[in-house]
This record gives structure tokens, C-alpha cells and sequence, in this order.
């Protein structure tokens, strides 16, 4: 294990040490039935910070404990109607999703930084790893499987990490960062990954700490430590599977070349489906009815080992 590798895996380790020191403070409330055989929650925990995150837990009606599904948005999208959600009940599954912090729904992010201030959240607190907004984001996902670990009407053998852009590559650092294997993870179109390269062609989300060296070269080196921190390659080889991937080959917010990078370096078994002469939206409807009879095979193969 090399000195940086040391000095990443200190850094999470702390980082979950923070989270410990938080209390949960979990609290769910029941909303008006969705569609009927379907429970619907408001739920609230703690996360870093003392901030208060927000979401919806969506349960199948059934006396036996569920898979879940922990489904992670993807950049400045935000919870609106639960029904967005619905599919996952609809095959046997529990589905929990929290609005992530300062992305334009009902989380906040009220913490000052310390370094830099911008109204994208990938443009705050890029000088110090410690600071930086995606440790905020990366917690807050960290604790989200936290209360997925305490919810009795789930089974905790099947809990399955799913989310596009964003919040695919944000499943799969929460899966390199489990204390605990996953059974399966689903990453659409996911980012985060090569970070530096995102940064020089200025894709997606990272186009802001780009525009930020430019404007402050001096700082640029440092920025592109931070950024080490936090780029999916060197965590890849901790993830545990199966891993189900999907790309768009003309992504031009997640380029699938990025991808590529910590894609290979996962060893867990992984399958790789790439939509050809697609962007962004990758599969779009297409991928998210493919992902759902993944899974039922999945659950049902696993049922048969029972």
C-alpha cells in the first residue's frame, strides 16, 4: 500500500469516525399511502455538521423483511413525489432516498466552509479535503446506509445501492466505504471517477474547480490533491459486488472514458452495458426497467439458496 493510498484511507477512516460521534436522531412519519400494497415515509437523521437530511422510505406491504433499494440523485436534482420511486415497491422492494444536501430541495447545507464559497456545490471548499463538499455528500450517503442498517422491516442481506451521474458514483464510493458487503450495486452514467481529466476537459460538475485553477493557478496543485481524495479509481478495488454498470458512449457530462478508469480497477464480479451513440441520459427509461429485471433475477437466485 503506498503513502497516498495510507494517507486516503486515514482520511475516510476519520471521516466515519465523525459520523460515529453524531447521533442518528432518525425519525420517520407516515404520508398518505402512495398507491395501495405501498407504505410512504418523510424520514430525517443527522448527518455532519448536526445538518438534518431529509427523504422518503417507500416499503412494499408485507409481513416478511425486504430488499431495499438506496437510490442516490443524481447533481442538483431533489425529491419531489415518492411516486418517483414507486417502481422499486412494485417488485418486492423497499426503496429509501434522501434530498442531498444544498442540491435545491429540502436539505440544507448550512455549515460555512472554510475555504471557498460558490452557489454550485462542487465549487465549495475545493482547498482542503476537509473542506470540500463532497466529503459533506459522501457522509451524509454513508449515514443513509447507516439508517437502512437499522430499519427491522428490511433484510439486511439484500440491500442494494442504485443512482445515476452523481449519485452512481456516490453508490459506488458508499459501497468501497461499507463496513460491510452489498448485495449488488447499480451505477447509471456515473461520475466521479478521473477526476483531474473531468477537471482539464471541464465535464459535468468538476467544470467549476477547473474554472477556479484557471482563475487561481498558484492554488491549482493543491486543488488537484483535494481532488484525489475523492476520485472513485483508488477506492474501486474495495468495492464489493456484483456491480452492474451502464454508460452513454457520447457522454459528454460523465465521459465513459472516465469511467473506464475505475471501472477495470474493480474486482468484484461487474457487468458493463454501453449505450451506443447515447449521451448523457445513457439508457434513460430503457436502463431503469433493465435494472429492476436485474434484480428480481438476482433476488430470485439468491432465494434459491435459501
Amino acid at each position: 500500500m503506498t503513502s497516498e493510498t495510507n494517507k486516503r484511507s486515514r482520511f475516510w477512516a476519520q471521516v466515519q469516525a465523525e459520523l460515529r460521534d453524531i447521533p442518528l436522531a432518525f425519525k420517520k412519519e407516515r404520508k398518505v399511502p402512495l398507491l395501495n400494497g405501498i407504505d410512504c415515509y418523510q424520514i430525517s437523521f443527522q448527518s455532519l455538521g448536526n445538518e438534518t437530511i431529509y427523504g422518503f422510505l417507500l416499503l412494499p406491504q408485507t409481513t416478511k423483511a425486504c430488499p431495499l433499494v438506496i437510490e442516490f440523485l443524481g447533481y442538483m436534482n431533489y425529491l419531489q413525489e415518492p411516486f418517483q420511486f414507486a417502481h422499486w415497491p412494485l417488485i418486492g422492494c423497499g426503496c429509501l432516498v434522501i434530498d442531498n444536501r444544498g442540491q435545491g430541495g429540502k436539505t440544507q447545507d448550512h455549515v460555512p466552509y472554510e475555504t471557498t464559497q460558490h452557489e454550485l456545490p462542487f465549487g465549495r471548499g475545493i482547498l482542503e479535503k476537509e473542506d470540500f463538499y463532497m466529503k459533506r455528500l459522501i457522509a451524509d450517503s454513508l449515514r443513509t446506509l447507516e439508517v437502512a442498517q437499522a430499519l427491522t422491516e428490511v433484510n439486511q442481506d439484500r440491500v442494494i445501492l442504485r443512482g445515476g451521474s452523481q449519485g452512481g458514483g456516490v453508490a459506488l464510493w458508499v459501497n468501497a466505504l461499507a463496513a460491510s458487503p452489498i448485495f449488488a450495486t447499480f451505477a447509471d452514467v456515473p461520475s466521479h471517477s478521473n477526476i483531474l481529466n473531468r477537471m482539464v476537459q471541464k465535464t459535468g460538475s468538476y467544470s467549476v474547480v477547473q474554472d477556479y485553477c484557471i482563475q487561481h493557478p498558484t492554488q491549482a496543485a493543491q486543488i488537484q490533491d483535494v481532488m484525489g481524495y475523492y476520485d472513485l479509481q483508488y477506492v474501486a478495488h474495495q468495492i464489493t459486488g456484483p456491480v452492474f454498470a451502464s454508460v452513454g458512449s457520447k457522454d459528454p457530462i460523465c465521459p465513459m472514458t472516465d469511467f473506464f478508469v475505475s471501472y477495470k480497477k474493480i474486482l468484484a464480479p461487474k457487468q458493463l452495458m454501453i449505450y451506443l451513440n447515447k449521451g448523457h441520459g445513457g439508457g434513460e427509461a430503457k436502463q431503469i426497467r433493465r435494472e429492476m429485471q436485474q434484480i428480481k433475477k438476482l433476488l430470485a437466485k439468491d432465494e434459491q439458496k435459501e
